[in-house]
């Protein structure tokens, strides 16, 4: 969950509360805010540090994942 301090439309106790509310199904999930941002990502630093979590994020919870291999084969297409 990438989450602006600073956002008008998507308050950050609405994030607070998803996250919580994938831990506690056990699910897996980082939060990062953004202290300097609104609603998306202005500043590029923070555009560039979003992608990285992103990608991180996927290298490590998807990334050779025999069962993200398997959906990705069996999908119907």
């Amino acid at each position: 969950v990438l989450q602006g301090a600073n956002d008008p439309r998507v308050i950050k106790p609405e994030s607070d509360e998803i996250v919580e509310a994938i831990k506690k199904k056990n699910g897996i999930v980082e939060y990062v805010v953004f202290d300097n941002e609104g609603h998306g990502f202005t500043k590029k630093e923070n555009e560039i540090r979003a992608y990285k979590a992103i990608l991180d994020f996927l290298d490590q919870h998807l990334k050779g994942s025999e069962r993200g291999i398997a959906s990705a084969s069996t999908d119907g297409n």
